[in-house]
């Protein structure tokens, strides 16, 4: 069965939104090479404790930040599947998408934040 204009559209929309995600994971490994850097510099500068608790809390943001990408990539992918093979009326995928995504969304954003980096203790294994 040929696809309907609004499931073409959808499934165009799905492409670009995937793209998007895309660029955003290359920018995020631009940003960890720049974390590393600067942490390498911390380190150098004697300022090792928040080095490390500088490199913890980046290392948690990017891995939040990836899960999050790789969970919309999934949600776009099964959602450009269910079109293309016609399983279900477009808008059914396109309210089953957008589900997803409110529930995403309704997830914190940021697991940990700048003001969790405290002077104090550090326990080294």
């Amino acid at each position: 069965m040929e696809p309907t204009q609004p499931a073409r559209l959808i499934s165009a929309c799905l492409r670009l939104a995937d793209e998007q995600i895309a660029s955003s994971e290359r920018e995020m490994a631009d940003v960890r090479c720049i974390l590393e850097d600067a942490i390498a510099r911390l380190m150098r500068d004697r300022a090792s404790v928040t080095a490390l608790q500088f490199q913890d809390i980046s290392d948690q943001l990017l891995a939040h930040a990836s899960g999050r990408l790789r969970a919309v990539r999934q949600d776009l992918e099964r959602a450009r599947e269910t079109l293309e093979a016609g399983r279900e009326p477009s808008l059914g995928v396109a309210r089953a998408l957008h589900g997803s995504l409110l529930a995403l969304a309704s997830r914190e954003a940021r697991p940990v934040h700048a003001a969790d980096l405290e002077p104090g203790a550090i326990e080294i294994f």
